[in-house]
């Protein structure tokens, strides 16, 4: 590379020189000659370009392994920092893609059917007529909801319990969830997980019947490009939702992967994708629920044959097309099917066992009759003895289950963990007909009116000087020591132009009739002192710093000293450094690990917000680690002084 530049650097002197002295008298083969002077450089971006525009058509075709290296290659000579970004991105999809096909598996697509991109929604099967409304703009109060790509959501008058996909304050738009409070009354609408919250956008939020799995569509998190499907289950223990995980291919693919749903009838499963369709549409493919998908790595040849989706059949009543029934193509997974269905039933027989004779050992202890505990004792034995017969018809199962298993893995597939069923579950009846659902015309109806809470302003008690005062309420005063400068006391209101721009001014009202004004909320002495001057510049001479307990005024050497013990006491914060106002996501953290006080302070131009306080270390710690998942901003524990 260092040669070719240094030859083409020669030859463009010797170009430059034979253009200036010939110019005036040979002006066509001057430009043919520039022409050809430039033709390396021409040549040597048209290369760059047609090797990520090759990579790109690559990456389309599943050959992401080849993708990868030439993404790889664009970065180790591309300098555009701007451009890079772009490379590392396209790099880290295919390097997904790469995964995803280690575990993919081939659905059996019963029907499937191209609509506008605009409202394909509208067209799912298992939703009632008027189920889909325009997006409320009391959910999303000051917000632009036209920039939306799908600015919907499922609503239902009889649900108390609110799930959908609204914009921030960047544009970005987040899953959120409200909760009726009363009649009429719903609760401010708050980010459903900052886990599930990514840089891009969450659309299509689906939570199954049993309200253990949420799905959604994200173009933000890990994917191979476009929107991908994703899937995140409940956690009992923390209440809350885990880490979404990418639901894989052939759901997840290139191109934009929209909205996963799972019929109510338990049969079948819906998604809708931009793969294999015309501009500006999507194909909505009904497929056959796989409870126990059965996944094999597979080549990229596979994968864009299976990515097509195709089936082949006759066509419905409402033209869409019907697969035909793969029989024997699938006789060895129904075989591992029914075992693993025969396990779970088993198992779930023996919990339904070891219930009722725990109910029965309860009712032992109770009954004092001497016939009917003989006659109980034969029965708790009679169930002793079938629990044990029970549970080696389950161990010779699961045997027959693991010779199966040997059996995929020795071909390169990957089937499901088994685990131990913890409670009976409804089964669905073995004679159910599986009819595959017609698909639906809806209409979309107007965003119903909804009274909901308006979430309160966040009260900024950092002291700065603006154009025009503020003035707080007392109840914003933190708990705990706190300093403020003590401006004047007056029998009447003071106007806001009599506090010259200070903030923030707290206002008191006395018995007596007097009015006192102070501002600022310090935690530290030191921290009202560097500001007394400030404050005694605009026209307040005489003001004083003055000191408060929990609201309570005290003495301000009284003050000093709690400090000085408060500072030896092992009384800790967390201060956040690097923000003008805190996001959603630092707000949900703080308040999904601890009630303590948040107070936004300034000093020197420098805006840091404070934490606590806490009692131990550890305390804060755990506070920290939690923020610092979600931040990179300057996160500390600091021993209050």
């Amino acid at each position: 590379m260092y040669n070719f530049f240094l030859i083409y650097k020669v030859f463009h002197i010797f170009v430059g020189i034979f253009l200036r002295k010939f110019m005036k008298k040979h002006i066509g083969l001057s430009a043919i000659f520039l022409i050809f002077s430039l033709c390396p450089i021409i040549s040597l971006s048209q290369t760059e370009k047609n090797d990520e525009t090759k990579a790109d058509r690559l990456h389309g075709k599943y050959e992401f392994g080849q993708a990868a290296s030439l993404y790889k290659k664009e970065l180790e000579k591309c300098t555009d920092s701007l451009k890079r970004i772009v490379l590392e991105k396209k790099l880290i999809q295919s390097e997904n893609g790469m995964s995803l096909l280690e575990f993919a598996f081939e659905p059996v697509v019963e029907a499937a059917k191209q609509y506008p991109r605009k409202d394909f929604f509208l067209h799912y099967p298992g939703f009632e007529q008027g189920s889909w409304v325009k997006l409320p703009q009391q959910l999303a109060p000051e917000k632009d909801l036209s920039t939306g790509e799908f600015p919907v959501m499922q609503y239902s008058s009889s649900s108390d319990k609110m799930i959908f996909s609204a914009p921030d304050e960047n544009g970005s738009w987040n899953l959120y969830t409200s909760t009726l409070l009363g009649d009429t009354l719903w609760s401010v609408p708050a980010l459903l997980n900052e886990n599930i919250t990514s840089s891009g956008n969450e659309i299509f939020p689906v939570i199954s019947p049993s309200g253990k799995n949420l799905y959604f569509s994200s173009n933000g998190h890990y994917g191979v490009g476009g929107y991908d499907l994703y899937m995140c289950e409940w956690d009992p223990e923390t209440k809350d939702w885990g880490m979404p995980q990418n639901m894989g291919f052939p759901y997840s693919s290139p191109e934009d992967d929209l909205f996963f749903y799972n019929t109510p009838d338990g049969f079948h499963s819906v998604f809708a994708s931009n793969r294999n369709c015309e501009k500006e549409s999507v194909v909505i493919y009904i497929l056959e629920y796989e409870n126990v998908p059965l996944k094999k790595s597979v080549t990229p040849a596979e994968a864009a044959r299976i990515s097509k989706l195709e089936l082949s059949g006759k066509k419905s009543k409402d033209n869409s097309v019907v697969a035909a029934d793969k029989g024997a193509e699938n006789s060895e997974f129904s075989e591992y099917t029914l075992a693993v269905n025969k396990v779970r039933k088993l198992q779930q027989q023996l919990v339904e066992a070891f219930n009722r004779q725990a109910q029965n050992r309860e009712l032992y202890n109770m009954l004092n009759n001497g016939d009917d505990l003989r006659l109980l004792e034969q029965k708790i034995a009679e169930q002793e003895t079938a629990t044990m017969a029970l549970q080696n018809e389950i161990n010779e199962a699961m045997l027959e289950l693991q010779k199966l298993e040997v059996m995929f893995l020795a071909k390169g597939m990957f089937v499901p963990e088994v685990e131990m069923v913890q409670e009976p579950v409804e089964a669905e009846p073995d004679n159910k007909e599986k009819i595959v659902p017609a698909f639906a015309d809806m209409v979309l109806n107007e965003a119903p009116q909804l009274n909901v809470l308006k979430p309160e302003p966040e009260i900024d008690l950092a002291f700065k000087i603006l154009d025009e005062a503020q003035i707080v309420g007392m109840e914003e005063l933190p708990q705990g020591l706190v300093y403020q400068i003590q401006l004047f006391a007056v029998s009447k209101k003071a106007s806001l132009k009599s506090l010259k721009g200070l903030s923030p001014v707290f206002e008191r009202k006395y018995p007596s009739g007097k009015y006192i004004y102070s501002v600022g909320a310090f935690r530290k002495y030191d921290e009202a002192l560097s500001n007394l001057g400030k404050v005694k510049k605009r026209g307040f001479s005489s003001a004083i710093i003055t000191a408060y307990k929990d609201g309570k005024s005290m003495n301000l050497k009284s003050a000093r000293t709690l400090e000085k013990e408060l500072a030896n006491s092992g009384v800790y914060q967390v201060c956040i450094e690097g923000y003008d106002s805190l996001p959603q996501e630092i707000l949900s953290v703080i308040r999904g690990i601890t009630e303590k006080d948040i107070a936004k302070t300034a000093n020197g131009g420098n805006v840091r917000y404070v934490i606590g306080p806490f009692g131990n270390e550890e305390d804060a710690k755990i506070l920290v680690t939690g923020l610092r998942a979600v931040s990179d901003k300057v996160i500390e524990v600091e021993k209050v002084k």
